[in-house]
């Protein structure tokens, strides 16, 4: 009998079609019938907060007919008066989150504010009736994370999706089904890291904004990199690995930028898993060469992957061939070293929208716009961010599986505090039992 293994590269190419395909994602599936509103009707949603990454949601969720935005809620005027302009129209503007959720027509809200305000925005828009969709990470201390199950499981009915984006992605999807399907053979380490040369600071006209603006800099407010970038690379090496850590060790400082944040310019970490497997995750602010990535690897072959580009190395016959079954994952003749080196694209006609001319990328837009009344038919993958958000409309229209459910979002908010903590204390840190 065929082992998962003895698979052959015409197989794969036939199983990358299905993927690429397939409208439906994996992770915990939403109730068949939601309560409101029906397939029929378009999702009234809000968003809370709309600085950086709210209003790159807004852009992206705009295209999508499936929702209208009705109200808009920032405490920053500048940024509220930003988005009613993206908008148009007149939608309800808001300085209280709260004062929105009571807003009885909002089916939806989208959450981006800053980390140390998720957990209860979470809570009060599930209490409130309201489908939730909330930027990584979903919780920011260790004892939220409880606090927000019990309000997911108190309402079934409503979609509560963490923007995990990598889990949206066509791209990452055929690369985890390689994965599962022997390309690397057993996975045993996954590699990452997310350099940047800059300060990570955004400019502020008035000093009294300071904390407002870059609130990223602050222990009050944020868990810094590990919570702003790692994440999404920890959950992508916890859906390579089909397991969560069981301890971390790091260390990290504030080595480069001393100009008084108090999150760190640098961290590094390991992460290791219940089956010997290990993740090591490097951020640094002084060095953008090696921009970001994920390098996941095997004993008989590895995956580099990043959003818009995927490549996969095959080992050489000689390293394979150790231990390992005569018929290999990917079928062929013997492969050189040259060869495996070259490496394979994964998707090669995939380019990223920030890769593409003014032009080029607004017809990308008209046809994402157009598939999704079904004019068009888009074969070519999403851009993750724009396909998370249909993905959280029609999990609420049509009971689609969720992209990214509570335990995913669970998971990733854990390790995030525990790798921090263990960076903060110098010492190596487990997860508590029941958490791994």
């Amino acid at each position: 009998m065929e082992s998962e293994q003895d698979v052959t590269r015409r197989d794969f190419l036939k199983t990358a079609a299905v993927v690429a395909a397939a409208s439906a994602l994996p992770g915990v599936g939403a109730p068949s019938l939601l309560s409101t509103p029906s397939p029929n009707e378009v999702v009234n949603y809000g968003i809370i907060g709309i600085g950086s990454q709210g209003s790159l949601l807004l852009r992206n969720i705009l295209t999508l007919p499936q929702g209208r935005c009705i109200c808009l809620c920032d405490i920053y005027p500048t940024n509220l008066k930003k988005a009613v302009e993206a908008v148009g129209g007149s939608p309800q503007t808001y300085d209280d989150y709260r004062r929105l959720l009571e807003q009885k027509d909002v089916d939806a809200v989208l959450i981006a504010t800053p980390l140390n305000l998720h957990a209860q925005m979470v809570i009060d828009a599930l209490n409130a009736g309201k489908h939730v969709f909330i930027e990584k990470c979903l919780f920011f201390k260790e004892e939220e994370g409880e606090k927000i199950r019990q309000a997911a499981e108190a309402h079934p009915q409503q979609v509560l999706q963490v923007g995990l984006q990598r889990r949206s992605s066509l791209l990452y999807q055929v690369a985890m089904e390689m994965i599962r399907r022997g390309a690397l053979g057993k996975v045993t380490f996954v590699r990452a890291q997310w350099h940047r040369n800059s300060s990570w600071r955004r400019p502020v006209a008035d000093p009294k904004l300071e904390r407002l603006i870059n609130w990223r800099m602050y222990r009050e407010y944020s868990g810094g990199l590990m919570a702003e970038l790692a994440s999404h690379q920890i959950d992508v090496a916890n859906w390579a690995i089909g397991a969560t850590p069981t301890a971390v060790m790091g260390t990290g400082g504030i080595d480069y930028w001393k100009d008084g944040r108090e999150t760190n310019d640098n961290v590094q970490v390991i992460f290791e898993y219940p089956g010997g497997q290990k993740m090591v995750f490097t951020s640094i602010l002084s060095n953008a060469h090696y921009d970001f990535s994920e390098q996941i690897m095997g004993d008989q072959g590895t995956i580099e992957i990043t959003i818009g580009k995927g490549t996969y190395f095959r080992e050489t016959v000689a390293r394979v061939t150790q231990g390992a079954s005569k018929e290999n994952w990917w079928a062929g003749a013997t492969v050189t070293k040259e060869a495996a080196q070259e490496g394979s694209s994964i998707f090669p006609e995939m380019r990223r929208l920030d890769q593409l001319g003014f032009v080029d990328r607004e017809v990308q837009h008209a046809r994402r716009w157009l598939a999704t009344l079904g004019i068009y038919d888009f074969k070519e993958p999403h851009d993750p961010i724009w396909q998370e958000l249909y993905n959280y409309l029609a999990s609420i229209r049509e009971g689609k599986p969720v992209a990214a459910p509570f335990h995913l979002g669970a998971d990733d908010a854990y390790a995030v505090i525990y790798a921090n903590r263990a960076i903060e204390t110098g010492q190596k840190v487990f997860w508590p039992k029941g958490k791994s």
